[in-house]
């Protein structure tokens, strides 16, 4: 065979070879672009939510997220992660909601108690204002910025029998969970009785707006001002 026809037949084989893995490669090329694209969205995605594996540190350094924040306890019912700051305004309307960032203890106290009212058990008593036996609870709701909201219960935080005044410290600590916007105390103040129990509440509920912003430490003092039967304060503070 002469050299002009092994030369042709050569070069042949490398056009071929080339013409053949060039596609190949480039398709290649292509799937690992989308697929480390598809790596750098989850991993952004994983850091917007905390549940990265990489640290937070990681996370800020990359995306911006996760910023001076801890990663909230797995047992919050919803979950909502911001970075730079305790807290981050939705600025979607004319008004800004503050979030929390990661769960927080609430510590509630009772601090109150009087009755304005006789005859709480039926007779006039003589006009004394000591004649009901309140049993004092509330109910705490705490609402995320879609309106999602999970409540808690202080149980019966004091009883008392044939007593018109009191005041001290009833307490109870309670877990809020992130993504909190508000939080709304209904208290509840039933008198007891041997056969049935009468509901003395007022009805009106309490509402404390933006507690993203709200420090730690930083003391809410309220009371049922919408209460005649009788006046009941209260105070708490998230840690």
């Amino acid at each position: 065979m002469s050299i002009k026809l092994y030369s042709l037949i050569f070069a042949s084989l490398i056009l071929f070879a080339c013409a053949d893995e060039s596609p190949i490669s480039s398709v290649q090329d292509n799937i690992s672009e989308k697929e480390q694209q598809k790596q750098k969205e989850k991993q952004e995605e994983d850091c917007y939510y905390g549940t990265s594996n990489y640290s937070d540190s990681w996370c800020c350094t990359n995306y911006g997220y996760q910023c001076n924040t801890a990663k909230s306890s797995s047992s919050s019912y919803y979950n909502y992660y911001y970075s730079s700051s305790s807290y981050k305004s939705n600025n979607s309307s004319s008004t800004s909601y503050n979030y929390l960032t990661q769960y927080k203890t609430m510590k509630f106290s009772l601090t109150y108690y009087k009755q304005l009212t006789s005859a709480w058990d039926g007779v006039s008593a003589g006009g004394a204002y000591s004649d009901g036996d309140p049993a004092i609870s509330f109910t705490i709701y705490f609402i995320a910025s879609g309106g999602q909201s999970n409540s808690s219960s202080t149980e019966t935080l004091l009883s008392l029998q044939d007593q018109g005044s009191w005041s001290g410290t009833a307490s109870k600590t309670i877990t809020v969970p992130t993504g909190t916007q508000n939080i709304k105390i209904c208290p509840k103040v039933i008198d007891k009785d041997a056969f049935s129990n009468d509901d003395m509440s007022s009805g009106e509920c309490y509402t404390k707006n933006n507690i993203g912003k709200l420090a730690n430490n930083s003391k809410v003092e309220q009371s049922d001002s919408y209460a005649t039967k009788y006046s009941i304060k209260w105070e708490w503070y998230l840690y």
